[in-house]
């Protein structure tokens, strides 16, 4: 039996794949194999400090340059580790490959040690969950990568066992389903489309720029489907979650055009509008967000070439209008003692930041400026987890999204909470020297948990709030220039050029600016 033998095909199928980088955290064993393999193959190693932020890393590696991402972490604890990684990756709809040591399958009867049942663990967060052993090892990495790849795109785990002699099917993919007769009707008599755009449609932004071209139809894009139309454009009419805001453009429809839309990304919030909707994806989805009058599933490539010209009587400017209504409203928020706004943070941000340069957005209150003010003009601009949203993402994030884009800043929006959970990936940073500025909105506080709480109860500052941290001085001790700043002008000095290595801003919020914040996006705004 050739041990090696999955290594050599993990490395293949991966080099065949044009993927770089494989990040991970090994322990000993295989993975060990997996990673000189690679590296004999020309794909360089990365290593984390975490499990999950290794799966993170890798996940946003294969968003931005559309392969697949690939991690490898040891047995046991390694293994429960990266659960969270590999299920923000299932959860946005980001390709990896989660490459495990396991007990192997003819000691599994006499070790306890470290033995879980690793397949079960990961069955309910990934598309699926096999074992790689020394049966067509090439070909069972290849099942893994187009499982990965296909819509719905996803995160695969594999036990790496090479004395295994079986090998598992990988599962079905949906059918196609629908009919464009239906969708062809119902456009046809539409005169105040508005489209929706969501993850499965990222790779598809140049058929729907021509789709929209010459028209003032409205465009709502998920934190995902971001740049799908850019934001500068007459089209973009701002993000859509499913919050209220959603509504001052959904109210004026009189046909709902959802395009790769994944309600996954989408908050819990009723669906109130009246607007028949006609649903266009690759993949079914298995969740009933709103009720379509027409669903079909099939190549969204080819749908967006049979779609009927769509009319259009709305005003010329009515998506800009919307866009800047809620800008506006954001941006005008009341100043509350010491610190910056963080509409002020994203705002100045953004306008030192070239072009092409990417954000990462971590989970928090942070993200409800951050998302509709970091202006994207091509997708892959802003990385955020949307679908699993958790906290910890951003920074680890930011290193995978470095490595896929050399020639652009990194700017990495966190709060301290999320910035405690990945704190280790700050010496990451640092050790390969990346051009990212680690953007800290510290305000000691769990401010969107703070938000939920009632007056009186629910744990009262126990429950949200910390002590106060100095990341400068944290970050300045792994070896990353850093700055504390506390007023605008200090933070519009501080901010790196370019071409300039890494860089943390430790940014001093007052807790209470989010208020304004939560209202905007509670209660909508009127226009």
């Amino acid at each position: 039996m050739d041990t090696t033998a999955p290594a050599s095909a993990i490395a293949t199928c991966l080099a065949s794949e044009g993927v770089r980088y494989l990040f991970g955290m090994p322990g000993g064993g295989n993975n060990l194999d997996v990673i000189g393999a690679c590296e004999a193959s020309g794909i360089h190693f990365a290593l984390a400090h975490t499990e999950t932020g290794a799966a993170i890393m890798a996940s946003a590696y294969a968003e931005l340059t559309d392969t697949v991402g690939a991690c490898v972490v040891t047995r046991g604890p390694g293994a429960a580790s990266a659960v969270n990684g590999a299920a923000q990756a299932q959860q946005d709809r980001q390709p990896l490959l989660l490459f495990c040591d396991t007990v192997d399958e003819a000691s599994t009867p006499r070790i306890a040690h470290q033995n879980i049942d690793q397949r079960a663990m990961f069955t309910p967060v990934t598309k699926w969950s096999t074992t790689l052993g020394s049966a067509d090892s090439e070909q069972v990495v290849r099942d893994a990568i187009h499982t990965a790849t296909t819509p719905v795109r996803g995160a695969v785990h594999i036990d790496v066992d090479p004395g295994y002699g079986r090998r598992h099917a990988p599962p079905p993919q949906p059918a196609e389903s629908g009919s464009m007769s239906d969708v062809a009707r119902l456009v046809a008599v539409a005169r105040r489309p508005v489209i929706l755009v969501g993850v499965g449609a990222r790779s598809h932004s140049a058929a729907i720029r021509k789709l929209v071209d010459g028209t003032a139809i409205p465009v709502l894009m998920t934190y995902k489907a971001k740049g799908i139309v850019p934001d500068s454009g007459v089209n973009a009419a701002g993000t859509f979650t499913g919050a209220r805001t959603d509504g001052a453009v959904l109210y004026e429809a009189d046909l709902i055009l959802a395009l790769g839309l994944d309600s996954v990304e989408l908050i819990p919030n009723p669906w109130h509008y009246q607007a028949p909707v006609v649903a266009l994806t690759d993949a079914q989805d298995p969740y009933r967000y709103f009720d379509a009058e027409v669903t079909v599933v099939g190549p969204l490539a080819t749908m967006l070439e049979q779609l009927p010209q769509l009319n259009d009587s709305w005003p010329a400017d009515f998506a800009t209008r919307r866009r800047e209504v809620i800008d506006r409203a954001l941006l005008d928020g009341p100043g509350l003692g010491p610190g910056i706004a963080p509409w002020d943070v994203v705002r100045i941000v953004r306008a030192a930041a070239a072009a092409n340069s990417v954000a990462t957005v971590d989970a928090g209150a942070h993200m409800l400026v951050a998302m509709p003010l970091w202006k994207t003009e091509e997708p892959g601009q802003v990385l955020i987890s949307s679908g699993l949203a958790t906290m910890g993402y951003s920074v680890p994030a930011a290193v995978g999204a470095s490595l896929a884009t050399a020639d652009a800043r990194i700017y990495c929006f966190v709060g301290d909470g999320g910035l405690a959970m990945s704190l280790g990936e700050l010496e990451t940073i640092s050790r390969l020297r990346l051009p990212i500025t680690v953007v800290v909105f510290n305000d000691s506080t769990l401010s969107l948990i703070k938000a939920k709480q009632k007056p009186h109860g629910h744990g009262g500052s126990a429950a949200v709030q910390y002590s106060r941290t100095d990341f400068a001085a944290v970050a300045a001790g792994m070896g990353i220039p850093s700055v504390t700043v506390g007023v605008e002008a200090e933070l519009q000095a501080a901010l790196a050029p370019n071409d300039a290595g890494p860089q943390l801003l430790d940014v001093r919020v007052h807790p209470d600016t989010y208020r304004h914040v939560i209202d905007v996006v509670r209660n909508g705004v009127a226009g």
